[in-house]
């Protein structure tokens, strides 16, 4: 058998009447993209989307024709036509096939998303289908639940939280007080007497030189 093409649902198998000239597969890597400072855009790879696959103008000739694939069990359009809708009506993922004898076939499950059918002036009772498919993963009622529970642990991990906003506090300066010794006192860090400095710019115009007596915001 060279190149063939079906679909299969339950225990119905059919092979199309005619070829496809063309069967388009497109599969897309899904990404995140971040702005990162000094990098710039970065994409970070999160899973690989569900395959599509396009059959684009195959016919279904009215006569079994010489080049017809399936003589031997002929069916005339309006035969797929039905069949294809009641697939698609019954909501199910259908199995589709194509192989050609030499590299590894295809065999999935699918949605049969699209189903467009045309006529041509000239070939009356001839029909044109396109497909749309797209690929179907198999999950079950342990998988949903995963994704829940998953989905809950997400949200428990980060919980949200209101925190009283800290009060500033004051200090008075006294002699031999330096905001290095004062942010000492409060933080346990010297190094941290900017934070000092910039809650009072207004008193303080070099952070070198404060004078006993002053009041001090400690943020």
């Amino acid at each position: 058998m060279n190149y063939a093409v079906f679909f299969q649902y339950g225990n119905t198998v059919i092979r199309l009447p005619t070829n496809p000239e063309k069967i388009e597969k497109t599969s897309t890597l899904a990404s995140e993209k971040y702005a990162v400072f000094g990098v710039g855009q970065i994409a970070v790879p999160t899973y690989l989307e569900l395959a599509e696959y396009s059959l684009e103008d195959v016919e279904f000739p009215h006569t079994a024709s010489h080049y017809v694939e399936t003589s031997g069990s002929f069916k005339d359009p309006d035969f797929y036509e039905n069949l294809f809708n009641t697939w698609r009506e019954n909501k199910s993922p259908v199995r589709f096939i194509a192989r050609n004898g030499i590299t590894k076939d295809i065999n999935t499950l699918v949605l049969i998303e699209e189903c467009n059918v045309s006529e041509i002036a000239g070939e009356e009772g001839d029909k044109y289908f396109d497909f749309k498919l797209l690929e179907y993963r198999e999950f079950g009622y342990k998988t949903v639940i995963a994704m829940q529970t998953g989905t809950i642990a997400k949200a428990m991990a980060a919980p949200t939280t209101t925190k009283n906003p800290k009060v500033n506090q004051t200090y008075t300066v006294k002699s031999g007080d330096s905001l290095w010794a004062i942010a000492k006192k409060f933080y346990g860090n010297g190094a941290k007497y900017t934070a000092i400095y910039n809650a009072n710019r207004s008193k303080i115009k070099n952070p070198n030189l404060i004078y006993p007596g002053q009041v001090l915001t400690i943020p």
